[in-house]
């Protein structure tokens, strides 16, 4: 049994438990539906319990920084994907809103715990930005297949099936192999000050926030081209085969030489898509601003990860970029202002490309020193 799970690389299992424990914020449309036919309310006052679950991985994030900092604590992220399991299965059976709210914080700081040790693990690989791409691709896949699998198997057992389905996937992940994070004894160890701590992680917390806001504007933009529920729902789906693209891309592209060029080119050309997206006339060019809009998300992810990540010397920065993220998601959407929401997302992203250039040419040596002969 022990030499069957050797067989499975380590990015591999990060990334597969990554994706589970992702699964509200990857399949958050299904989530809102799944509670408020639950607690018999409208979705939009249901809202808060996604970012209130959230939360709890930015807190997971946090903690998991301190106790690292103030002495080597191994999380066990097995007993994490146990409570997560657990609190699935409460939450399947929970009429109180009160005591579900419980449950569902302390399933963000399971989930949180856990993607804290896959971001580690997939840092410490040879090639970060190649990793975070598959593991992103990953996620594309795992979404569209649930997208798809689960209204049916919902239909057929009711909305509490939602739950079942997720408990299920959290007890596979708690059966597969702890991660061992080590450090990483690369001949070449770029500095880490507080400057560029600073950089990665606001870079990456201005990615999120831009996109973030992008995408809970893009039902609105439908609106007002007349786009059919339904019709935005299949240009989403489509989108999502987009995205695993880009994930794809940024794993063939983790080594060119070219990687600052591609991320500044990359960045403007996000740019353009927000620009069409807003001021889109017809369907079809909303549909094509937005499919290039997700393709390019998950580009610039792992490439700003993998960045991170080679220069991040103890993995404290990648441990906060949790929180970063997750903070970046819950605020997006409410810091844009009606009427300059595109002038905001247009100055947010041209900050994300001033924030990560300067991490370039230490990521850049570093990758030098460890590129395959």
């Amino acid at each position: 049994m022990q030499r069957s799970q050797q067989r499975l690389p380590p990015w591999f299992i990060a990334a597969l438990k990554m994706t589970v424990v992702s699964s509200i914020f990857l399949l958050m449309p299904s989530y809102l539906n799944a509670i408020s036919h639950q607690f018999n309310a409208s979705v939009y006052s249901l809202t808060y319990l996604a970012s209130i679950e959230l939360s709890g991985f930015a807190v997971a994030s946090l903690f998991s920084f301190i106790i690292t900092q103030k002495k080597h604590i191994n999380i066990n992220e097995q007993w994490a994907c146990a409570g997560l399991f657990l609190a699935h299965l409460l939450s399947a059976f929970c009429h109180d809103i009160n005591l579900f709210i419980a449950v569902r914080i302390i399933a963000g700081v399971c989930a949180g715990l856990v993607l804290v040790k896959s971001y580690e693990t997939l840092a410490a690989q040879p090639n970060p930005d190649n990793a975070f791409g598959k593991a992103i691709a990953m996620q594309m896949l795992y979404s569209a297949v649930l997208f798809v699998i689960l209204p049916p198997i919902l239909a057929q057992f009711g909305v509490h099936a939602f739950f079942f389905v997720l408990a299920l996937l959290s007890l596979v992940i708690a059966l597969l192999p702890q991660l061992q994070v080590r450090v990483s004894s690369n001949d070449y160890q770029a500095p880490q000050s507080n400057h560029a701590m600073f950089y990665a992680l606001s870079a990456m917390f201005m990615l999120i926030l831009t996109h973030s806001g992008a995408w809970s504007l893009l039902g609105v933009v439908a609106s007002k081209l007349e786009i059919t529920p339904q019709s935005q729902g299949n240009i989403l789906a489509t989108g999502t085969l987009f995205s695993l693209v880009g994930a794809v891309l940024a794993s063939y592209l983790a080594y060119s030489q070219f990687k600052k060029w591609i991320i500044v080119i990359a960045v403007v050309t996000q740019g353009a898509c927000i620009a069409t997206i807003f001021l889109a006339t017809t369907p079809w060019s909303y549909f094509a601003a937005v499919s290039l809009f997700m393709l390019l998300w998950n580009l610039l992810v792992p490439l700003y990860m993998g960045t991170i990540a080679s220069i991040d010397k103890d993995g404290s920065v990648i441990r906060l970029a949790v929180a970063s993220q997750t903070f970046g998601a819950a605020i997006g959407p409410y810091i844009l202002l009606q009427g300059w929401a595109l002038s905001e997302l247009l100055v947010f992203l041209s900050l994300t490309l001033l924030l990560v250039l300067p991490l370039l040419p230490a990521s850049q040596s570093w990758r030098r020193s460890k590129k395959p002969q």
